[in-house]
């Protein structure tokens, strides 16, 4: 089911925006029919299938408007390919950045994906302080490896797990979703405190998150690139 994993490490230059600490992510859900892929820990899954962010999990989306909820594609945003529901989109002409405020606190954050682009962020807080981020290109260097970003026929689900450098366990409970041009297209997300799986030898690629500047390139979306 895990398929890759990828190291996440606060570059120094990171640190300077309070990202302390590390994490990593293994990509593999569960089959879930015109949802796409779930998450493979039975967590309380937000679907978003009423084209809004109302869910059982105890998780409080703000920065919504109507249109961060759409089904199938146009030359804005792309569905996660395998995915007909209604998902959540962010960006520039369609609600600024969503924060997630979790009921409790967390240390795993899943989500299926697709098209992923260098300007998307996903980043994680423990109260005020951040504890890690990654871009659209951590992910897609991994997820779909050798493909460039932008794809619209790539989608997989994420498993983020957050941890310092020694691998000890990071809790979070607030997550911010952004993405400085349009769009950043995610489905059922899920958090939970989950063991840690132990990375197998070999399977890690270390990345120095960097300034800001690493996922605010200055493209638009096409319908042929995303």
């Amino acid at each position: 089911m895990i398929k890759t994993i990828l190291k996440v490490m606060a570059a120094a230059i990171g640190l300077s925006f309070g990202v302390a600490h590390a994490g990593f992510i293994t990509v593999g859900g569960v089959p879930a029919g015109a949802d796409g892929q779930k998450n493979p820990f039975g967590f309380c899954t937000i679907d978003f299938n009423a084209s809004n962010a109302t869910n059982p999990c105890g998780a409080t989306y703000t920065g919504q408007v109507a249109s961060n909820f759409p089904t199938g594609s146009n030359n804005v945003h792309a569905s996660p390919a395998g995915d007909t529901t209604a998902y959540l989109t962010v960006g520039p002409t369609e609600g600024g950045p969503i924060t997630v405020t979790l009921g409790t606190k967390a240390n795993y954050f899943g989500f299926f994906t697709g098209s992923l682009d260098s300007y998307n962020l996903v980043q994680f807080f423990l109260g005020a302080t951040q504890v890690d981020q990654f871009t659209g290109t951590d992910i897609n260097a991994i997820a779909f490896g050798g493909v460039p970003t932008g794809d619209r026929t790539q989608s997989a689900y994420v498993n983020y797990f957050s941890t310092n450098p020694g691998g000890q366990q990071v809790l979070f409970d607030r997550i911010v979703y952004s993405s400085s041009q349009n769009a950043f297209e995610t489905d059922n997300h899920a958090f939970g405190v989950q063991r840690i799986p132990v990375p197998e030898p070999g399977s890690l690629a270390l990345l120095g998150l960097g300034a800001v500047g690493l996922f605010a390139s200055r493209r638009r979306k096409s319908v042929a690139a995303k």
